[in-house]
């Protein structure tokens, strides 16, 4: 048996998170019902919560969908994967499916509510209002001197420097949809910031053209009714360590969010928000 994937978190951030999976046996889709047994891990083979034990769920066609909630305070920051164990309702010991999954960002979000002090300057972006001016504590790469209201932080693959934002501004909704060109989508950057394209097949998103400097752009890709859409980058497009890969999700009629920002002739990704 194998388990599935992680999908977005509960409603008025609670603690609590749903996961959906694929249950198969021999290869086959799974259907009755069966106790999930749910235990969290760190990445040093440490359980730091459960096992929580969800009875009597439904799966039909193999698929299944459990509500988990470890707490707000195991989600620290740090690496937590998430071990399942299944068995039919009622029926003997739980076996564990291999491997692990490793929790992204949809748990992670319950750590806005807790956040205390600093944040890293990578995970920054965005206008800083004119009475928030001043310094990140520990973070000397980031420039600040002289940031205004109306500017935005950029990250050049090297250091951050405050820009004014020319052109379209962030508060510039007027949404743009996006066609295919073969399989290709490109995007014209000064019609708009929003930008959302149903995806019928697989695409190259590409380069986009006539963005001004620090401009922010927003994409909103919603998978059409068949769903397992991929997305390619044209070679603009500069991916970070922090965000080193960007995967649409497979599941038709949902939505993915991907923002980016232009500095120079290359448009940094800075935020993808998955599942939607």
């Amino acid at each position: 048996m194998c388990g599935g994937l992680l999908a977005q978190s509960a409603a008025g951030q609670t603690s609590a998170f749903t996961y959906q999976g694929r249950l198969v046996s021999n290869g086959l889709p799974v259907n009755g019902v069966y106790d999930f047994q749910f235990a969290l891990y760190d990445g040093t083979n440490g359980m730091v919560a459960g096992p929580l034990t969800n009875a009597a769920a439904a799966v039909s066609n193999g698929l299944f969908a459990a509500t988990i909630d470890f707490g707000a305070v195991v989600f620290n920051g740090d690496e937590r994967w998430l071990e399942i164990g299944v068995r039919p309702s009622g029926n003997g010991a739980f076996t564990i499916l291999n491997p692990r999954q490793r929790l992204t960002s949809a748990p992670y979000a319950i750590t806005a509510g807790n956040i205390t002090g600093g944040l890293p300057a990578g995970q920054l972006s965005g206008v800083v209002p004119a009475p928030n001016v001043g310094s990140f504590t520990n973070h000397s790469d980031v420039v600040l001197s002289g940031l205004a209201a109306g500017q935005v932080i950029v990250y050049s693959g090297q250091v951050w420097t405050n820009t004014a934002v020319i052109g379209p501004t962030p508060n510039n909704s007027i949404l743009v949809n996006l066609s295919y060109a073969g399989t290709n989508v490109p995007v014209n950057a000064a019609l708009g910031t929003h930008f959302r394209l149903v995806a019928t097949n697989s695409f190259l998103l590409q380069n986009p053209t006539g963005a001004s400097e620090a401009q922010r752009l927003v994409f909103e890709i919603i998978q059409d009714g068949v769903g397992g859409r991929t997305m390619a980058f044209g070679n603009a497009f500069k991916l970070g360590t922090d965000l080193s890969m960007v995967n649409l999700t497979t599941n038709a009629n949902r939505r993915d969010f991907l923002t980016c920002i232009s500095s120079g002739t290359n448009f940094y990704v800075v935020g993808f928000l998955k599942g939607f």
